[in-house]
């Protein structure tokens, strides 16, 4: 029984050792995976094309960040076929783990070149090398009628898409009528009040801002 023990032991050191490094070095293929479970839980039976995992690492392959550098990062995953309803999820890269995950919307359905009808732009569609959406951890209050409290800045500020200028992004609750201007609004006002609980943690944690990564299908 000893030597089976001593075993077991060593098999489940260095299970969590393997796990460890993965985490470390490829950081990315867990968020995939963890946005992957959150969106389509029982995908395993149906096949989805484009997958999850595929946008996630298409994005993180051509913004080329080194995401072991950021504790926390956030995913935004929508559908412009069906107003932009989609999952933003908060990821703990460190851990591979979800701090969160809020039902979300951007735009009103249409393009992501569309101003004030479609959705936030995607890191594939930006034209600047290199492409990094960072949001502010500290809100600001706004009182325009679709927003009406706090609003977590997205930068940068303005972008180009397909020739057309789009900004002043960031995100806030889905207030007003549904939909937003190219924002990240959440739905719900329960989970819209989770949301800022924990940007509220992420901040007396020291962290100022987050990266987004931005993604349809």
């Amino acid at each position: 029984m000893k030597k089976q023990t001593q075993v077991y032991h060593f098999l489940n050191s260095l299970s969590i050792n393997l796990l460890g490094k993965f985490k470390y070095h490829y950081p990315w293929l867990i968020i995939a995976a963890i946005a992957y479970l959150f969106l389509f839980p029982f995908s395993g039976l149906v096949a989805v094309t484009p997958t999850p995992q595929n946008r996630v690492k298409t994005i993180v392959r051509e913004t080329k960040i080194n995401y072991t550098k950021y504790p926390k990062i956030l995913v935004f995953m929508g559908d412009k076929n069906n107003r932009g309803k989609g999952k933003l999820i908060a990821v703990n890269a460190k851990e591979g783990k979800i701090d969160g995950a809020w039902n979300a919307l951007s735009g009103v359905g249409g393009e992501e070149n569309q101003p004030m009808r479609g959705p936030i732009p995607s890191q594939t569609r930006v034209n600047v090398t290199r492409y990094i959406v960072i949001v502010d951890v500290r809100p600001l209050t706004l009182s325009n009628p679709g927003i009406a409290g706090k609003f977590y800045k997205i930068n940068p500020h303005l972008v180009s898409v397909g020739g057309v200028t789009r900004g002043d992004f960031g995100i806030h609750a889905d207030r007003n009528v549904p939909g937003t201007a190219g924002c990240i609004g959440i739905e719900s006002e329960s989970e819209w009040i989770s949301f800022k609980v924990l940007m509220s943690d992420y901040g007396q944690a020291g962290l100022k801002t987050i990266p987004l990564l931005v993604s349809y299908r």
